[in-house]
C-alpha cells in the first residue's frame, strides 16, 4: 500500500466515523376513560431554556399553547391547541428503509407544525393533510437524528408520523417512547426502562384520567440521573376537555403550575420561563453547574482545538513515520499518529454526544460501535501518560527531532494531562457509577 492510498484510506475513516450520533429520549402517553383524554409528555433533554407560549388565535387560526425552548422560539417541541388537539416531537435514529419521494406530493417541513395546531381540531384532519405530504424529512439523514411526531384529540384518537408510514390508533391506554412503531411488530422487545414502566402502570391499574393518576404515571417514566441530576426537565399533562395544562419542573411532582388555555389567550400573546415559574430547585442548580463542551464555550473551544491538534498530529507524524531518514523513535510517531486519530474522533464524539457526560461510564448509546469503543480512550490515555511524558523528556535531551516536532509532542501531552482532568471531572473513569 503507497502512501498515498494509506493516507486517502484514514482520511476516509475518519470522515465515515464522525457521522455517528446518538438521540434524545423522551415518553408520551394518553389515557381516554367515561369520553375524557389525557396526555403527558416528558421532556428528557439537557436544555437549560425551557419556555411555555401562548398566541393568540384568529378568525382564521386557532389558539395554541407551545412548551419548548427560547432558543427554539416560535417552533415548538409541544403544543395543544384550543379544540384540544396535541402534539409532540420524539428524536429518532435514522432509517435506511425510506422510499423515495413522491414528486406528486409537496415535501413536509417541521414548520408545517404550526400549520396543523393552527388550522386543525382533529387527529382525522391531520392525517389527511399529511398523507397529501413527503415525510422523507422526518429521518434526518446519517448525520442528523430524524424525529417522530405523535398528535392526540379528544376523542381518543392518535396518529402517529414516521418518515415511513403514519399509524392512526384509538387505543384507551397507549405510551410511546423514543422507537419506532411501524418498525416494531411486538413492542413487548422495546427495553428502554421509561417505557416499560409506563406499560408495567398502565397494565396495572384502571384507566383513570384524574390528575393525580397522570401525574403518578409522569413520575413513573420520568429520568432522574445520578451522576449529574439531569433527566426530565420538565413534564407537562394536557386536559384535552377541560384546555388545562398542568406543568412540572425537572422531575419534581410536588409542585404544579397550571394554566387555562381559554384564559391565557385571552391576554393575547405571551410567555414564561419554566424556571421563574417555580420555586428554586437544588437539584437544578447542581445541573446548571455542571460544565460540558455544550454549555460552556471555554470547554467546547478547548475541544475543537484538541480536534484540530490531534488530527494536524495524526498527518503530521504518519507522515515522519514514512520518511526514512527519520528513525529515531521512528514507531513512537506511529504510535502518536494511531493515538492522535484516535483522539481526534473522541473530541469529535464528545462535541456530539452529549449523554456520554451524563449517563454511567463507558458509554454506549446503542446506536454505534464506535461511539462505544471511542468510551474506552480515557483509560487508554490514562495508561500511556507517564510513559509520553517519561519519553518527551527523553526527546527534548537527545535533540535528535526538530524542533517543531518536539514542540508538537509537548503541546500534545499538555492537551492529555488537560483532557484527562476534563475525563476526571465528567467521572468517565468511573465505572461502578
Amino acid at each position: 500500500m503507497t502512501k498515498l492510498n494509506f493516507l486517502k484510506i484514514s482520511i476516509l475513516a475518519f470522515i465515515t466515523i464522525l457521522l455517528a450520533e446518538t438521540a434524545f429520549s423522551c415518553s408520551m402517553y394518553k389515557v381516554t376513560a367515561n369520553g375524557t383524554t389525557m396526555v403527558g409528555n416528558n421532556e428528557d433533554s439537557w436544555g437549560r431554556d425551557a419556555r411555555i407560549w401562548f398566541e393568540q388565535g384568529t378568525k382564521e387560526k386557532f389558539g395554541v399553547v407551545c412548551v419548548g425552548y427560547a432558543r427554539k422560539q416560535p417552533n415548538p417541541d409541544g403544543a395543544m391547541n384550543e379544540y384540544g388537539l396535541v402534539f409532540d416531537g420524539f428524536t429518532m435514529p435514522h432509517k435506511d428503509n425510506i422510499p423515495d419521494k413522491d414528486p406528486n406530493k409537496k415535501d413536509f417541513a417541521y414548520s408545517h407544525i404550526k400549520t396543523i395546531m393552527q388550522h386543525c381540531k382533529t387527529v382525522d384532519e391531520v392525517y389527511a393533510l399529511l398523507k397529501e405530504m413527503n415525510l422523507n424529512v422526518l429521518n434526518g439523514s446519517v448525520i442528523f437524528n430524524g424525529g417522530m411526531l405523535m398528535f392526540a384529540d379528544k376523542t381518543g384518537q392518535y396518529l402517529i408520523v414516521e418518515a415511513n408510514k403514519m399509524t392512526l390508533g384509538n387505543d384507551d391506554k397507549f405510551a410511546l417512547a423514543n422507537f419506532s412503531i411501524c418498525d416494531t411488530k411486538d413492542v413487548s422487545i422495546i427495553k428502554m426502562a421509561r417505557y416499560r414502566k409506563g406499560i408495567a402502570f398502565l397494565n396495572n391499574k384502571k384507566s383513570d384520567t384524574s390528575l393525580s393518576f397522570c401525574k403518578a404515571l409522569s413520575d413513573t417514566m420520568s429520568v432522574n440521573r445520578a451522576k449529574a441530576g439531569d433527566g426530565t426537565l420538565y413534564t407537562n399533562i394536557y386536559d384535552l376537555d377541560k384546555g388545562l395544562i398542568h406543568l412540572y419542573f425537572f422531575h419534581d411532582f410536588s409542585k404544579c403550575v397550571t394554566f387555562n388555555l381559554k384564559e391565557e389567550l385571552a391576554k393575547g400573546d405571551h410567555s414564561y420561563d419554566f424556571v421563574a415559574l417555580f420555586p428554586d430547585n437544588h437539584k437544578f442548580q447542581k445541573f446548571l453547574d455542571y460544565k460540558t463542551p455544550q454549555n460552556s464555550r471555554t470547554i467546547f473551544i478547548f475541544m475543537v482545538a484538541c480536534e484540530l491538534l490531534f488530527f494536524f498530529s495524526f498527518v503530521f507524524f504518519l507522515i515522519s513515520f514514512f520518511r526514512p531518514s527519520n528513525t529515531n523513535y521512528r514507531y513512537l510517531k506511529l504510535g502518536l499518529s494511531v493515538l492522535s486519530i484516535a483522539l481526534c474522533i473522541y473530541a469529535y464524539v464528545l462535541l456530539r454526544n452529549e449523554g456520554i457526560y451524563y449517563f454511567p461510564s463507558p458509554y454506549n448509546d446503542g446506536h454505534s460501535i464506535i461511539v462505544a469503543i471511542t468510551s474506552y480512550l480515557p483509560f487508554v490515555l490514562l495508561m500511556a501518560i507517564i510513559p509520553l511524558l517519561t519519553v518527551l523528556v527523553k526527546v527534548f535531551r537527545q535533540k535528535k527531532w526538530t524542533r517543531f516536532a518536539k514542540y508538537l509532542f509537548a503541546i500534545n501531552n499538555f492537551a492529555y494531562i488537560v483532557l484527562i482532568g476534563l475525563f476526571i471531572y465528567w467521572k468517565l473513569f468511573d465505572l461502578f457509577n
